[in-house]
């Protein structure tokens, strides 16, 4: 008898949670069978149905927004229904919206939900008012949880104000390891190229990101930013300000592996953050980091030693810390064997997925 995973997620997008479950899938035991529910067709369902799983693929419309009732009702509706045609063994619900709907509707029909925070929407560095209404909310979707997966430890701590410790585990983000050619060799001697891939959000702040570099006014420190979303526009004007060469947007990127080797520092500024997964793709390539002192991102950078955390905005530590890199080349190769270690013993795809696949079979065992 095969058993049945359902997944749920809400935007499928190219994403930390798109990433988190392709690699949970690229390992899945031979007597597991996923399914999946997302709220339309999109990069996520493309590379499902490559591996061959398109009939297993279900659109429900879903929204971010609180204020829109009558769609989230037509959601849980929707995934009501399906549940009951497929009859999962076992809910597994991703992001907010995703995680709201699958608790409930796993609750209605009677069947195991895990919960994956990818990053709560009460974390700081988001609005006092959404904090309160979701703290309020997690509070009590806790209770139709039988396990909540923290994707980071401090994720998990906060979490244990509104929870109780034993609905919390902690299970790192991880990726599968590549070839060495995708792995950075050479550093430039007289350049430093810098990288930022992320999808331009309120979460991100890859503005204080270009006015640092703009206002170094260093022509050999390079930096190009990679990424796509609502605030494309916003980026744009602000690389503009500073209208040399050294800055620039390279449009979408749906392949890193192949372009991280090429830099020296991966950068990743944010307001708030889970657990990045980008970050572990600069640790697997080699690369020094330079990230935002948020959310998980103190388990990814052991600040002085394979990178830097900078405190969230603070423009003048972040150019400190660039003109250091700069000024100290050679401790960029020390760098690069330090995070390709931490890489290995800590976010490897192995060890996420047998901690994923042991929590589901204590769940379905129970």
């Amino acid at each position: 008898m095969q058993t049945k995973i359902l997944y749920i997620l809400t935007k499928p997008d190219l994403g930390g949670v798109s990433k988190y479950l392709l690699e949970l899938i690229n390992c899945f035991p031979e007597n597991f069978e996923p399914y999946f529910i997302m709220s339309c067709p999109g990069y996520f369902s493309e590379e499902l149905e490559k591996l061959g799983y398109k009939k297993n693929i279900f659109f429900v419309p879903m929204t971010n927004s609180i204020i829109n009732l009558p769609l989230h009702i037509k959601s849980n509706i929707e995934t009501f229904n399906i549940i009951r045609k497929i009859k999962p063994d076992l809910i597994h619900c991703n992001s907010t919206t995703g995680g709201i709907v699958g608790r409930i509707c796993g609750t209605l029909t009677f069947k195991p939900v895990i919960f994956t925070a990818h990053g709560w929407a009460f974390t700081d560095g988001i609005s006092k008012s959404k904090q309160i209404f979701y703290k309020c909310l997690e509070t009590l979707l806790a209770f139709f949880t039988k396990k909540v997966i923290c994707v980071s430890d401090y994720d998990n701590k906060l979490a244990q104000n509104i929870m109780p410790k034993n609905k919390l585990i902690t299970i790192h983000n991880g990726i599968a390891d590549v070839e060495v050619i995708y792995k950075k060799e050479n550093f430039s001697d007289d350049k430093l190229r810098m990288i930022m891939i992320s999808r331009f959000c309120p979460q991100k702040d890859p503005y204080t990101l270009i006015n640092a570099v703009g206002e170094l006014g260093n022509s050999n420190i390079e930096l190009d930013l990679y990424g796509y979303g609502e605030e494309l526009s916003a980026v744009l004007d602000t690389i503009q300000k500073y209208s040399g060469q050294n800055i620039q947007y390279k449009g979408e990127i749906f392949n890193v592996t192949s372009v991280l080797k090429n830099y020296d520092v991966y950068c990743l500024i944010s307001n708030w953050e889970g657990l990045p997964i980008g970050i572990i793709e600069a640790l697997r390539a080699g690369l020094p980091v330079i990230v935002s002192d948020v959310g998980g991102c103190s388990e990814e950078v052991v600040d002085g030693e394979n990178g830097f955390l900078i405190p969230r905005k603070d423009k003048e530590k972040l150019k400190e810390k660039i003109k250091f890199l700069y000024v100290n080349k050679p401790l960029l190769a020390e760098f690069s064997k330090k995070s390709c270690r931490l890489y290995e013993s800590e976010f490897t795809a192995d060890k996420m997925c047998q901690k994923t696949f042991k929590l589901y079979e204590e769940i379905l065992n129970k």
